[in-house]
């Protein structure tokens, strides 16, 4: 059924996804990173920066949280594949998000000094494991969405991924819109005050996602048809494959770079305007929310609706090389910018790097996965793209920001890419030479 030239079938998931879950990140969205995780989700450097946490303790705190994408988003897959809950736990994680996350900003401050706290005093501090165990829980409960949100649409489409990137472009318009909203309420709201006070984020956040647990509970929720029984093998029989065990390992290495926007590009932007530009505090959260709606509407939204026709011409392996040498296009430039204000044009990439990239992993994904495993192996890639990538990313980004600056961490980032889309470009064309030998 259509109306106005839109699916009304279809309308439950783009609402699901502009209120809900994304991928961040990210993902980096991930992903990912929609409406009910913007006003928070994208803040949390800061935060935790207000707190006295240094950007090597929230390195790690990301590093622990993302690694249980390697359990979380696998294991979610399976079972729900397997019992065929998947609308039971959807809607749990959706509702218990939404309960939880205004907890957060009743978390007491960890110091009451204007200075960064050691490691030993923050892991000494009781307000730091609280702030870190709501923090987790949340995230656990992104997981959990995220990966089935991906199946359920795929599911929805009938695997096509020229409609899927559609779909998942009114994730990014979502996240974009609520972003730049969010970034405005907590300016004006924090006017006046030393710090940012987050909380119209934390209401917006929550409200969000009590209302797209109110939609997702009227979406029709297919569970898988296929036999379920086989689940682990037929995983396997997938691993042997030696073009997806190299997919995953560029899904890593594309999760790694994501983590660098998804978690410390506010960060990087705090010290920019701390460092260089002074001026630019008064307004730094509306110039943080801009950079996002750009980064969704701009970036973002074109390359989810074009997605599935490009990765007609270009193929899965040659979207990750365009992808890499966007973000060391993007990385360089971060490390040559000192005015906050000019990483607004910069974040027109987004829709390269993430975008392409993420669409490229989630359609493989579905075209590999054996009939009735399709949870199991969206939740591989997750694992490898948000779970050991992205844990990576944040070690790196944290270890880097510490001893080099946010500004130098990126340059150095930056060059690593353009490494590494060379070799990633070399071995692909290595494994289509010899794609015969290898298929054996």
């Amino acid at each position: 059924m259509s109306f106005l030239n839109i699916n009304t079938d279809l309308l439950p998931i783009k609402v699901t996804r502009a209120t809900g879950f994304h991928i961040w990140y990210t993902s980096r969205v991930s992903n990912f990173h929609k409406i009910g995780n913007s006003p928070i989700n994208p803040f949390l450097s800061t935060i935790a920066k207000q707190r006295g946490y240094s950007s090597s303790v929230f390195g790690n705190i990301f590093t622990l949280l993302l690694l249980l994408n390697i359990v979380v988003k696998p294991l979610t897959g399976y079972i729900t594949d397997r019992w065929k809950c998947r609308r039971t736990v959807f809607l749990g994680a959706i509702l218990l998000n939404g309960l939880i996350t205004p907890t957060l900003y009743l978390v007491p401050g960890a110091t009451s000094s204007t200075g960064e706290m050691s490691d030993a005093e923050t892991f000494a501090s009781l307000q730091f494991w609280w702030f870190a165990a709501v923090v987790t829980l949340r995230m656990v409960l992104l997981m959990i969405g995220e990966v089935l949100q991906e199946t359920i649409c795929l599911g929805i489409l009938g695997g096509d991924t020229v409609k899927f990137g559609m779909q998942r472009l009114w994730g990014a318009a979502g996240w974009g819109i609520m972003s730049i909203v969010a970034g405005g309420a907590i300016d004006w709201y924090s006017s006046g005050l030393a710090q940012k006070d987050h909380l119209p984020g934390y209401l917006l956040s929550a409200i969000s996602l009590i209302v797209d647990f109110v939609v997702a509970f009227n979406l029709k929720i297919p569970e898988t048809d296929g036999p379920t029984t086989n689940i682990l093998k037929d995983v396997k029989k997938v691993m042997k494959n030696a073009k997806v065990c190299v997919f995953l390992i560029w899904a890593t290495i594309g999760g790694i770079f994501t983590a660098y926007i998804w978690y410390y590009f506010i960060w990087y932007l705090d010290d920019l305007a701390t460092i260089y530009h002074p001026e630019r505090k008064s307004i730094l959260s509306s110039i943080e929310g801009f950079s996002l709606t750009i980064e969704c509407l701009g970036g973002e939204v074109p390359f989810f609706y074009l997605s599935g026709h490009l990765l007609k011409r270009t193929g899965h392996m040659t979207a990750f090389s365009i992808s890499f040498a966007m973000f060391a296009l993007r990385f360089l430039l971060y490390s040559f910018i000192r005015d906050p204000l000019w990483v607004l044009p910069v974040e027109l990439l987004n829709g390269i790097t993430f975008g392409l990239s993420y669409i490229a992993g989630i359609s493989y994904s579905a075209k590999i996965a054996p009939v009735g495993s399709e949870g199991t192996v969206q939740g591989l890639f997750s694992m490898a793209f948000q779970g050991v990538g992205a844990s990576l990313g944040a070690t790196l980004a944290g270890y880097t920001f510490i001893h080099l600056g946010s500004v130098m961490g990126f340059r150095l980032i930056g060059l690593s890419a353009l490494i590494l889309c060379v070799i990633q470009i070399v071995v692909n064309h290595f494994i289509n030479k010899n794609r015969k030998l290898i298929d054996k």
